[in-house]
Order: C-alpha cells, then sequence, then structure tokens
C-alpha cells in the first residue's frame, strides 16, 4: 500500500468469503500474507473491530494450550511480516497494526470493512420507507460473497464472527422479501425468500414469503405445494407443526382470497409505523431550532456548514430527514456517503447536485470544469486535464448562479476526500452565496486530525434523549427503558410500550452483543442474570474469573455504551438490552446460573 496514497483513500478489507484486501490496484489474499500464523493474527485483529487484543489471547487464539516458549516473540514476528506485506512504508505499516503495551489493535479508522458497511447498512434500512430500505438492503446482500472468513473453516475467532453474520444475513433475505412482497416485485420476492429457506430450512418466515411470493405470481399449486413440503419436514425432523399464522396463509391461498390483502404494506412516508401512520419527532426542539437557524444565516449572510454529531443509533438521520421535510422555496440535494465509493471522488457531492439541479439545464460551455464532479456533462467530449481549483471554482459559480442551494450529505466520515476539499473551499467562499451544507457524522471526527472533521460554523452534537423530552407522550418507565436512544424508543412507540421487542430488534441488539466477542458475550449474559446495578464480585464468581480482568472488560463495555457505572457498581445501559439478552437463555440456564449465585464461592470454585 504505497504512503501517499493511502492518506487519501482507504483501502478496502473483505471479510465476506475469503479475507482480501483491494488498494487501488493492488490486491492482496489469504496467500499474500507472509503466511497462515500472520494472516489469522491479522483476521483476529479484525474481527475485534478497533478494539485492543491482548497478547495472551492472541497466543489463545493461536495455539490453544500448545502455545511455544517464547510466545510473545513469535508474535511480534507475525506483526511485523504483516506490516511488511501491508504496506511498503514501515510507519503506515505501524499505523495499521499498533502495538499498546501487552497487545495490538487494527486500526480500522484506516480502512473500509465491508462487515461494518454491511452493519451501516442494515442500520439504515431500519429506518427508512419501503423503496428505500429495499435498496439498502440489496445493497448490502450484494456484499456478501460468501460465508465470512471462508478460508478458516474451524478457527474459534472465524466460528464466532461467522455464526454472528448468518443470523444478519438471514434477516437482511428476510426484510428484503417483505419489501420487494410490498412494492409489488414478487419475482424478487421470491429469490430473496428462496436464498433465506436455504440459509435456514426450518425459517417459517422464508417459508411463508416464499409462499405469498408464488401465489402471486399466479403459481398456487406450487404454494400449497411449498407448505406441504415444509410441513412435513417440521414433522418428520422436529417433531412440530407449523404456526397458525403459517396456517391460515395456507387457508387464504386454498380460498383464492385477494393476493392484495394478504400482502405487507409499504411503508410511504419517511417514518411510519406499522400502521402507515407517521412517526413525529420526539424532542430535538433545541437542535432543530440551531440547524433552521444556522440555514437561514446561510440563506441571508453567507454560505454556512452545519455538522451533527452523534454515536449510531442517536437520530442524526432523523434530525436530517425532520429538516428536509421543512425546506422549501430553496434547491435542496441529499446524499448519503458511503465506504465503498469513498475512492471515486465527488460521488456524494454529485448526487446531492444532481437532485438539487434536477430542473436546471447546466451550461458545460461556460463550467467544463463541472465535468469532473458530474462526469455525464462530458460524455463525448475530448478528454482534458483539469486543475482542482478549476473545479472547485465551477463549484462556487454553479451554486451563486443557482441559489439559494441547501445540500444535506449524511455519513460524512465515509466521504472522499474531494468531496470533504470541496465542501471546505464552498464555505471558505461562502461570502456572498446563498446556502447550507449541512453533514452528519459520528463523534470521532472530534479526534485531532480527522480528516473529515470539517471546520463548521455551527455544530450539534447528539446525545441520548432525556427523561424530561420523553415525559410528554406520558408512557411510564419509556426512559428507563430505551435509555432515550431514540432507535429503541421509536421500536417502543411502533409496538406499544408493554409490548416485547420484535424479531428483527431483538436479532439486531444480540447481534449487536456478539459483535463484542465471545469473552465479552459470556460476561453480558451473565450480568443480566443479576440484579441491576450488579457488583463485580459475584459475576467474577458466577464466572470463576478473576476480578480486575472481568472489572476491565466491564469498563470497555461502559465505552462500548452497553453498560455504564453506577457509582461502585454497574448496570446495563438499556433496560431493554438486558431483556433482550435474558430472554435468550433457556429457562434451564437460568436456573443453573442462579443456583451458582447463591452458592458459597468456594463450592463455586470447586464446581469450575
Amino acid at each position: 500500500m504505497s504512503s501517499a496514497r493511502e492518506r487519501s483513500q482507504r483501502p478496502l478489507v473483505r471479510l465476506f468469503g475469503a479475507l482480501s484486501i483491494e488498494d487501488g490496484e493492488r490486491s492482496l489474499g489469504p496467500g499474500d500474507l507472509g503466511g497462515t500464523r500472520p494472516k489469522q493474527v491479522l483476521e483476529i485483529l479484525l474481527a475485534a473491530r478497533g478494539h485492543r487484543v491482548p497478547t495472551d489471547r492472541l497466543a489463545e487464539l493461536l495455539w490453544g494450550d500448545e502455545r511455544p516458549q517464547n510466545a510473545a516473540g513469535s508474535l511480534q514476528t507475525f506483526v511485523s511480516v504483516l506490516r511488511r506485506h501491508l504496506a511498503t512504508d514501515a510507519g503506515r505499516g505501524r499505523e495499521l497494526i499498533v502495538t499498546e503495551p501487552e497487545a495490538y489493535r487494527f486500526a480500522t479508522d484506516l480502512i473500509a470493512l465491508d462487515l461494518d458497511c454491511f452493519d451501516h447498512l442494515l442500520e439504515r434500512s431500519a429506518r427508512e420507507a419501503t423503496s428505500r430500505a429495499r435498496a439498502a438492503l440489496e445493497h448490502a446482500l450484494d456484499l456478501v460473497r460468501g460465508e465470512v472468513l471462508e478460508d478458516e473453516p474451524y478457527t474459534t475467532w472465524a466460528l464466532d464472527l461467522r455464526g454472528s453474520y448468518q443470523g444478519r444475513i438471514l434477516g437482511a433475505r428476510l426484510d428484503a422479501a417483505d419489501a420487494a412482497l410490498a412494492e409489488l416485485d414478487f419475482a424478487a420476492a421470491l429469490a430473496h425468500a428462496e436464498q433465506a429457506a436455504a440459509l435456514d430450512r426450518f425459517s417459517e418466515r422464508a417459508h411463508r414469503s416464499q409462499m405469498l411470493a408464488l401465489y402471486a405470481l399466479g403459481r398456487t399449486h406450487e404454494a400449497l405445494a411449498c407448505y406441504r413440503n415444509y410441513r412435513k419436514r417440521l414433522d418428520d425432523e422436529l417433531g412440530l407443526e407449523p404456526t397458525a399464522e403459517t396456517r391460515a396463509l395456507e387457508a387464504a391461498v386454498i380460498r383464492q382470497e385477494d393476493v392484495r390483502s394478504l400482502l405487507p404494506r409499504p411503508i410511504r412516508g419517511e417514518h411510519a409505523n406499522a400502521d402507515g401512520h407517521a412517526l413525529r419527532l420526539v424532542g430535538r426542539h433545541a437542535e432543530l431550532d440551531m440547524l433552521e437557524a444556522g440555514i437561514r444565516q446561510g440563506l441571508a449572510d453567507g454560505l454556512t456548514l452545519i455538522q451533527i454529531e452523534g454515536e449510531t443509533g442517536l437520530g442524526k438521520t432523523r434530525l436530517l430527514d425532520e429538516l428536509h421535510g421543512q425546506l422549501d422555496s430553496v434547491r435542496v440535494g441529499r446524499a448519503t456517503c458511503s465506504l465503498l465509493e469513498r475512492h471515486l471522488p465527488y460521488v456524494p457531492l454529485a448526487t446531492a447536485l444532481r437532485e438539487a439541479l434536477a430542473d436546471v439545464e447546466l451550461d458545460t460551455e461556460r463550467l467544463p470544469a463541472l465535468s469532473q464532479i458530474l462526469p455525464e456533462l462530458g460524455l463525448g467530449a475530448p478528454r482534458s486535464e483539469v486543475e482542482e481549483i478549476e473545479v472547485l471554482e465551477a463549484l462556487v459559480a454553479l451554486v451563486a448562479k443557482h441559489g439559494p442551494i441547501v445540500l444535506l450529505l449524511d455519513d460524512l466520515h465515509c466521504a472522499d476526500p474531494r468531496t470533504l476539499a470541496a465542501l471546505g473551499y464552498l464555505r471558505r467562499r461562502g461570502t456572498g452565496l446563498s446556502g447550507a451544507l449541512v453533514t452528519t457524522t459520528r463523534p470521532t471526527s472530534s479526534s485531532p486530525g480527522a480528516p473529515y472533521r470539517l471546520a463548521a460554523d455551527v455544530r450539534v452534537r447528539l446525545e441520548p434523549l432525556s427523561h424530561a423530552e420523553l415525559a410528554p407522550l406520558g408512557i411510564p418507565d419509556l426512559h428507563a427503558s430505551t435509555g432515550g436512544e431514540p432507535r429503541l424508543l421509536a421500536e417502543a412507540l411502533t409496538n406499544g410500550h408493554a409490548a416485547s421487542p420484535s424479531a428483527t430488534l431483538n436479532e439486531a441488539l444480540l447481534a449487536q452483543c456478539r459483535a463484542e466477542g465471545d469473552w465479552a458475550y459470556r460476561v453480558l449474559v451473565a450480568s443480566s442474570v443479576l440484579e441491576q446495578p450488579f457488583e463485580p464480585a459475584p459475576l467474577a464468581e458466577l464466572l470463576d474469573v478473576d476480578e480486575a480482568e472481568l472489572v476491565e472488560e466491564l469498563e470497555r463495555l461502559c465505552e462500548r455504551r452497553i453498560l455504564r457505572v453506577d457509582g461502585f457498581r454497574f448496570r446495563f445501559r438499556y433496560d431493554l438490552v438486558r431483556q433482550v439478552l435474558l430472554e435468550s437463555i433457556s429457562p434451564a440456564r437460568q436456573r443453573l446460573l442462579q443456583q451458582r449465585l447463591d452458592q458459597p464461592s468456594s463450592i463455586v470454585s470447586e464446581a469450575g
């Protein structure tokens, strides 16, 4: 990986299928990393998703009980080999694989990881209208080239990661099938449903979607055959019968009911609940006022750059949606930045400009440099070299001529360097321009030197909603159960506060916990059994581990916003997460854990 180019664009690392790394024209596969052990070290570090991995843990995963005498020295050798293969520049290699006290960490903020893109697209799909949700789901599924880390079929770290993504891929297939049914694209729905059924032969939802798609396509006999085959499989292999919902669908097919009455209803608004009613924005009045004031300032006194910062799930995109709906009498363009497009210049900026200027015929003769941002303007014309400053000045002239313009750019932390440079230049040249640039990004942009932390005129930082902001809803204990996190709040309002979380949210929360690693997941499951808040000591006895080591992990889970500190004790940040974890434990295992809690420590130690 050449040093100059690495700093302007991130390499793409794929863990779906066999491990691969793409950096411009350079590609690395499992056999290009200096041997099996260095490759395995890289995979373990990548699976940790940017978190430090202690050298003892690395040694345990690599060798188990057969570790060499000088395991630390061997690990140092593997890391040195990796750095040489990942980057021709030694300094860049040390930036990618960071040495910490008795640990190593891969700097995932310097790469584009396909698993992160997949997770982001799934999260986006959960808050979008049906058409956009389907597009996000299908984009996510396009990233799936095979099982995660296919080149490591048996290793512990690969199995754990692979298992968590098998459930997510299945959920994405099922959601994509439902979205396609809602949009009356029955052939696509059938394809998604068949692939979901192949992933899980006993998935009732997959077989219902398959039946419904076949029936909608006029293939009634095949729909009924699908039901009979599934019922026989359940009976033969599990001794079960289909649920009432599936039996009711079979009866509806036999009665030849109108297929439209059986299809899922599309969500047409940006935010709607299961009944099709829009979910209003809760709280955020002060933040919305700041955004509106910033835009008014930009329209009157010169272009402003506004940045919305917040952790994933705190409602950055939802706030952008609300703002978009309130903008009138101005040209508005919107785009979402993607890590997979980060090697292409100006893509999100071009997307937003096309929407804002959809009714404008652009003068390419006066501003030929615009074809560098909007390539379609230069089709058929002889290719010529253009200085970047000419491109930026053409952009300024475009905004000056067709303003007022407001551009909304979501996920700026995924933007390409040329888009970032263009936004910064527009702001500096904003005097006399009428408009605003509104962006969203994660708070990691606050780290010094982060390339996507632009000098903003207005910066809006989002935190979880307060108890006072939720009080007008009149729902008891809503803040206690959701922690004020908008994603959990929307679930509670959609499904009814007293109802259990939806299966989709259940899977998402469990997957989020599993993604923290096998040890962390074990800690979280055991913690869910304890009365909240809990002391570390009884949890350490329950898990038969060193209390100091456990406290370190609990503090890390606090940093990950899954737990929080409560005096000298710990508790789940969101009761809903604890509830989902607790319900994932079988009654027999719950009883076993409770019995261990009730035993004296000496007995527990003997049992371990």
